[in-house]
């Protein structure tokens, strides 16, 4: 019987781990929504936007990429802490997940896309961490969530602040 329960307990392990393998397509290392907003001057979006990227994306000295009033386009650059959970808190705990925010603010609505997402290790000893793109489905999976809530937070921001 312990035998059995030491064989069903390695079985469940390997392929929770064996998950996390599965590469994600690129249609979903891309994440854009739309929400409609209530007409409001596009300058006025565009300031508060630009005011929130740089409260909330404090991992670079300037958050901002690219901002054009003209076009209602600005595109941030910021990093959140890797949402892990149980088992893979214990491989990734303690890394961080870059990406690009890009806003487009239309006359009723504002798109969010988050392109360029990859994954940081932290540094270790005398070896700085490495960077490189989601690829895994489970990544993709644990990240989305947390890019939402940002663009709720920036949604729920920019109505506040009306």
């Amino acid at each position: 019987m312990l035998r059995t329960m030491i064989y069903l307990v390695l079985i469940v392990l390997i392929g929770g781990c064996s998950g996390g393998l599965t590469p994600a397509p690129n249609s979903e290392k891309i994440i854009q929504t739309v929400v409609a907003i209530p007409p409001q001057p596009q300058k006025i979006l565009l300031t508060d936007t630009k005011g929130w990227m740089e409260k909330y994306f404090t991992a670079e000295s300037d958050p901002i990429l690219y901002h054009d009033p003209s076009e209602g386009v600005i595109v941030g650059k910021g990093q959140i802490r890797y949402p892990c959970s149980w088992l893979l808190c214990a491989t990734k705990g303690d890394w961080r997940v870059s990406f690009e925010m890009h806003v487009r603010i239309q006359a009723t609505d504002i798109e969010t896309v988050f392109r360029n997402i990859q994954l940081i290790s932290p540094s270790s000893g005398d070896r700085s961490g490495m960077v490189g793109p989601v690829w895994s489905q489970r990544d993709m999976n644990a990240i989305r969530p947390r890019l939402m809530e940002l663009h709720q937070g920036l949604i729920r921001y920019l109505r506040r602040s009306r």
